[in-house]
């Protein structure tokens, strides 16, 4: 007879995640192997998470230091090399996380962590987080929402992961409405380009469009809900200099 586990993963969910909404509003550059890094942080601190009302009265003391392994972000032997590269510049990457703490709106940070490798064959990594930034992180004090850690290794680019974290984000809701600049400043078009111009050699193609983008992204989401291998997929209409989703679960 099936378990729930069982049922759950023949709907595409399997892993839930619980993700602070602080972490998909937090404001940064990565790309798709570093937001694979900040999934496998959310994994290694769910402790702290779930168990939020208890960190919040006594607090994190000290900085935290977190063993990864590669395999668990589902990267391939073969890709271990690229991976590396891409975690070698993710503590130089700022990031800006969203807060009422200290009466601020948002506070920036100049790293998430700090990472520590080897390099040959290390099948693994570390990452010392500040604590301050932990207490960031964790914090549920804009909410947060349920999400499944297979279907995000499961995304193919950077877009998707980041509108499968807004979709999961809005899964109560049925239906979203974003002005379209938001949704342009969250998925970051510009910056991107410019990560891609400074890490390529080949000639630098034009900054995708927005409809491009939820185009190739809806496909992508579709046919891995068709697979059972994810939990949402959404339509969407544009109006009015606004995007509506419609979340499908």
């Amino acid at each position: 007879m099936p378990t729930k586990r069982d049922s759950k993963k023949e709907q595409g969910r399997g892993e839930s995640l619980i993700v602070p909404m602080t972490v998909i509003m937090m404001r940064q550059g990565y790309d798709y192997w570093q937001n694979k890094v900040l999934l496998a942080i959310i994994d290694k601190l769910q402790p702290y998470i779930r168990e939020g009302l208890q960190i919040d009265m006594f607090g994190i003391q000290e900085d935290i230091i977190l063993s990864i392994r590669y395999k668990d972000l589902g990267i391939r032997r073969a890709d271990y090399s690229k991976f590396r590269s891409r975690l070698a510049t993710l503590s130089l990457i700022p990031v800006i996380i969203p807060s009422t703490l200290n009466n601020e709106s948002y506070h920036r940070y100049h790293r998430l962590g700090t990472v520590f490798f080897e390099e040959g064959d290390s099948k693994d990594f570390m990452i010392q987080l500040d604590k301050d930034v932990v207490h960031h992180i964790i914090s549920k004090e804009y909410g947060y929402c349920e999400l499944s850690k297979d279907a995000f290794l499961a995304c193919k680019s950077r877009y998707s992961q980041q509108i499968y974290l807004m979709l999961a984000s809005w899964r109560n809701e049925g239906e979203h409405r974003i002005p379209l600049k938001e949704l342009e400043s969250q998925l970051n078009q510009e910056g991107n380009s410019l990560e891609l111009s400074r890490t390529s050699t080949k000639k630098v193609q034009p900054a995708p469009t927005i409809q491009g983008i939820l185009n190739d992204v809806k496909s992508e989401l579709d046919a891995l809900k068709a697979d059972n291998k994810s939990d949402l997929s959404f339509t969407y209409e544009e109006g009015g200099g606004e995007v509506t989703f419609k979340i499908l679960v």
